[in-house]
């Protein structure tokens, strides 16, 4: 009986004379088992924003500390100063969180009629400059960042030269008849002579439940950012793996063009249509808004 030899990582990604030039991850169980890869990673996309994300505060991906980050970087690239945490400033922006989660309103003015500013005064915060953005009904940081840069008076106030600090609070509660995320995003410039607190320190002051008011260091940097960007996250695993059996399929179609298998070629077509196909169902389906100009501008006062 011939001894079958070892499989090699050639086996696996390359067709040559020893595979019978049928590439093992392009074969029917390669393939199997790629689509249940990709099942796996949306299974676990889905149930990190429909069940971890809406029914407990662990691994919140809407991260006030990683928002920080992304309107930092945004600033670095305009030639712009990095804002720094404010604690006073983040516990402004996380009264008014609440308060939007506990009465269930998204508005810069609240229906008892308090401005942004209101919660400003509320927690003593002297301001010569200040600013807020909000948005509601996204599971991921980077998406809130991106909706904000592409409205022009919210982009505004994130590149907004004059101020240098920012604070910012989130909470959860229900907005026309859906369970959803409040962001509130505060920027200001301390009056001179001010002394103001460095470190971002938030403490929730009502019952309503915070999304990523509190982060465990075993999530800083770059896990963290993948927390708090589910949908990038597994949008940049399913292109990867998209990537990989285009690559593949190059190599069984190009490099080896004299012999082909059909078979081969469907099943790594397969694949990579079935990843691009969730990839734009993912995004087709984590619609969420910001407030329109028409609705409710991103709000600015100078003092």
């Amino acid at each position: 009986m011939k001894k079958r030899r070892p499989r090699s990582l050639t086996d696996f990604v390359l067709p040559h004379k020893g595979n019978g030039y049928k590439p093992v991850l392009l074969t029917l169980g390669g393939v199997f088992v790629a689509l249940i890869v990709l099942v796996g990673i949306e299974a676990a996309y889905v149930f990190d924003t429909r069940v971890v994300l809406t029914k407990t505060n662990f691994l919140a991906s809407v991260l006030p500390s990683v928002l920080t980050d992304y309107t930092n970087e945004d600033r670095v690239q305009q030639g712009l100063s990095k804002l720094t945490p404010d604690a006073l400033l983040a516990k402004a922006a996380q009264l008014k969180a609440e308060d939007m989660a506990a009465k269930g309103y998204f508005s810069h003015v609240s229906p008892d009629g308090k401005s942004p500013w209101y919660w400003l005064q509320q927690v003593g915060y002297p301001y010569s400059y200040a600013g807020e953005n909000l948005a509601i009904d996204f599971n991921d940081s980077q998406e809130v960042q991106n909706a904000w840069m592409a409205s022009p008076a919210h982009r505004a106030n994130i590149v907004k030269p004059q101020y240098t600090r920012i604070g910012i609070g989130t909470a959860e509660g229900v907005y026309e008849g859906r369970t959803t995320t409040f962001v509130v995003q505060y920027f200001a410039t301390p009056k001179k002579g001010a002394v103001m607190p460095g470190e971002l320190n938030v403490a929730s002051s009502t019952n309503a439940r915070v999304l990523g008011a509190e982060t465990s260091p075993a999530f800083s940097g770059f896990f963290q950012k993948i927390a708090a960007s589910p949908l990038h996250t597994a949008a940049y695993v399913l292109t990867a793996i998209a990537g990989l059996f285009l690559v593949l399929l190059f190599f069984a179609t190009v490099v080896h063009a004299r012999i082909q298998f059909i078979e081969i070629i469907a099943g790594g077509l397969i694949v990579v249509l079935a990843a691009l196909s969730l990839i734009a169902f993912n995004a087709m389906d984590a619609g969420a808004t910001v407030p329109d100009t028409s609705h409710s501008v991103a709000a600015t006062e100078t003092l």
